[in-house]
């Protein structure tokens, strides 16, 4: 009977010993599945509505995973296109724009903080001509479908026409037709036998000397 009891006490411990196991390993999955949650980066697909400094924009942002990619687009004046490529940890994302301003390639960064529908942050822009500048960043979302996005409208100057080697080497130059004096007609060219029935015409018989008599 003793014994029993003894075997029926170590059971109870050892059911008691491994319950606080069981409850520790409990939190730590818990814990494990907060943190899992807390990384998932939030929504930023969509169009976008956003200002640079003094110039407002829109961005037509798609979302793959962690990668961020896009257009953007300026319809002040000198209107303007760009693409946009970038990230999106967390509630952070940053990404880039590469347009070509008038004659000018422009890159803009731009790191902000993703809230629900809102961006906020600051950017950089560069140009190729050594131009730097930065500037707040600030977006709201407008639509969360990109299919009703359409690029800005620029207008390009039409280059000059180019005049062919050939063209140019065989221009006609117009003479008015007064100006144009007619060529006489070539003389024909005079035989080396000359007539001499014509050239006794021209002789006058007075001037002749008088033959002497034989």
């Amino acid at each position: 009977m003793m014994i029993r009891n003894f075997g029926l006490m170590i059971i109870l411990l050892l059911t008691l010993s491994l319950v606080p196991a069981q409850d520790s390993s409990l939190m730590e999955n818990n814990a494990t599945t907060v943190d899992d949650t807390s990384i998932v980066s939030a929504g930023a697909q969509g169009i976008w509505k956003a200002s640079l400094g003094e110039n407002d924009i829109v961005m037509a942002v798609n979302q793959s995973a962690q990668s961020v990619f896009g257009q953007a687009k300026f319809e002040g004046d000198n209107p303007w296109n760009a693409a946009l490529a970038g990230s999106l940890s967390a509630n952070a994302v940053s990404f880039s724009l590469a347009a070509l301003q008038g004659e000018t390639l422009a890159s803009i960064y731009i790191s902000a903080t993703l809230e629900g529908d809102t961006m906020k942050g600051f950017f950089i822009r560069s140009d190729s001509n050594g131009k730097v500048s930065r500037g707040d960043f600030m977006a709201t979302m407008i639509s969360p479908d990109t299919s009703s996005y359409t690029p800005a409208e620029v207008t390009t100057s039409p280059l000059p026409a180019v005049q062919s080697e050939k063209e140019s080497t065989e221009q006609k130059i117009e003479v008015p037709i007064s100006e144009v004096s007619e060529k006489p007609a070539s003389a024909e060219s005079e035989s080396r036998f000359k007539d001499v029935t014509k050239l006794a015409k021209g002789i006058n018989p007075d001037i002749l000397p008088r033959m002497a008599p034989l």
